[in-house]
């Protein structure tokens, strides 16, 4: 190949590689780890703890329901965040309550169950945002 293609080729933008670097993704779990650990991370986006660690050193990014579910993690998170300080959060996440059938929200989170998890921190918070 000549020097003028090669210097072309690498000029282009390479094509979406899900393994490459993701800065963005390293933030998502950063947010998520203020409450929760990268094991807990994971059994709630139905992901192994080694993926977790990927996406938290940017070195891979999540893909189809777990990138779904991690970001609606990230919201929960956000949410509360408006009602709790981070250890109130992670209390908050890991005790029974009674509006939940005194199940546990991470439990409710690891079945799936957003959104009857953040219907009631909107409620919380004094019921959802008009943005």
């Amino acid at each position: 190949m000549s020097p003028t293609r090669t210097a072309a080729a690498a000029s282009q933008p390479a094509p979406h590689d899900p393994a490459g670097d993701s800065p963005v993704y390293r933030h998502v779990v950063a947010d998520t780890r203020r409450a929760l650990t990268l094991t807990e991370i994971g059994e709630i986006v139905g992901a192994g703890e080694r993926a977790v660690q990927k996406w938290a050193a940017g070195a891979a990014r999540p893909e189809g329901t777990k990138r779904d579910r991690l970001l609606e993690l990230q919201y929960v998170i956000a949410e509360l965040s408006d009602v709790y300080k981070p250890e109130g959060i992670d209390i908050w996440l890991h005790a029974r309550q009674r509006a939940l059938g005194d199940r546990r929200p991470i439990d409710v989170l690891k079945a799936g169950d957003f959104e009857t998890v953040l219907q009631l921190v909107q409620r919380l918070a004094g019921g959802p945002k008009v943005r």
